[in-house]
């Protein structure tokens, strides 16, 4: 009796023995599946583009396939919900933008269903990017001067969005409130969605992430009026900025990966480390400035505080629009 009840005990010490170290082995040995990557805005926009880019390279530095799935909707509030309802464990993340965690958390108040303090972990942002106010080519304006005179001669114009909280939305919300305009936001489930209508006359403005406009304006197809950032954009100089006419006027885009609160501390870190070496990598940072976009590279909580500080700048914004959730 004496040694079968050691060998029961020296079972249980293994199997305990077992448990206490199973995380750790399986913290070290990820990934060991496949990783889900919610891209919150639709396929074949700036979000999803640089997604892919991010993910094939994922790919290949862990050894496992990072699975893009497209999970558009609330300015990003879909995705980003249901990433926040997955486990913990690393195997969902997602790839969102300051619309989704921060600007939603000031236009949907105690109705988002998640916040960013609580819920989300800021792994690296990818890049940033200013806006760009295009128009078709019937509206007669040549500058954003003159676009702010046809506005008032022709009020209550409609222009492109993303969806409520976009960065597309609040260009023009900011607009409406330094010139003292009259517009109407429509949304559109994507900017390549946004650009089709634009140049066939359907939608007439649009102030679309800069990658997607810039294309349409180099081809003729739209005129560029100006841009968000805070100094005129390396890509397109001659091109003014809101601020020359509009001082302090500045909306950012950005692009980053996020992943759900309570992911362990050592795949938080393999992950954040595997990103930040992708974003380092010349092949891709080549194709980033391609798509004239910044590259960033704030990681952890770096990321975290841009995060606070962009929502802290637009709550103004949005408290004086009146901007709600439906």
């Amino acid at each position: 009796m004496k040694l079968r009840t050691f060998a029961v005990a020296i079972a249980a010490l293994v199997l305990a023995g077992g448990l206490a170290v199973t995380p750790a082995v399986a913290d070290d040995a990820y990934p060991t599946r496949p990783v889900t990557v919610i891209v919150t805005f639709a396929a074949g926009g700036n979000a999803d583009t640089l997604a892919r880019i991010f993910a094939e390279r994922m790919s290949q530095r862990l050894g496992q396939q990072f699975v893009i799935e497209n999970r558009a909707g609330a300015g990003g509030t879909t995705g980003i919900t249901a990433m926040t309802r997955a486990p913990a464990d690393g195997y969902t993340v997602a790839v969102a933008t300051a619309s989704g965690y921060s600007y939603n958390a000031v236009i949907m108040k105690d109705k988002l269903p998640y916040t960013a303090e609580k819920d989300i972990a800021f792994l690296h942002l990818m890049a940033t990017q200013p806006n760009l106010l295009v128009v078709h080519p019937s509206v007669p304006a040549k500058n954003l001067p003159e676009f702010i005179e046809w506005l008032k001669a022709n009020p209550d114009q409609a222009y492109a969005t993303s969806g409520i909280g976009s960065s597309q939305h609040l260009c023009g919300e900011m607009l409406v409130q330094r010139a003292g305009v009259k517009m109407a936001a429509v949304a559109y489930r994507a900017s390549n969605q946004t650009m089709q209508d634009l140049v066939a006359g359907q939608i007439k403005i649009a102030c679309d992430n800069f990658s997607t406009a810039w294309e349409q304006a180099k081809a003729g197809n739209v005129r560029a009026i100006a841009v968000t950032s805070p100094a005129r954009y390396p890509v397109a100089p001659d091109v003014q900025t809101f601020a020359e006419t509009l001082p302090g006027f500045e909306v950012q885009a950005t692009f980053g990966w996020i992943a759900p609160a309570g992911v362990p501390k050592p795949i938080l870190e393999k992950l954040i480390a595997a990103l930040n070496a992708v974003g380092q990598e010349p092949e891709v940072r080549k194709r980033l400035e391609a798509l004239s976009v910044q590259p960033s590279g704030l990681s952890g909580e770096a990321y975290a505080q841009q995060a606070r500080d962009e929502r802290l700048a637009i709550t103004p914004v949005i408290e004086k629009a009146g901007i709600k959730a439906p």
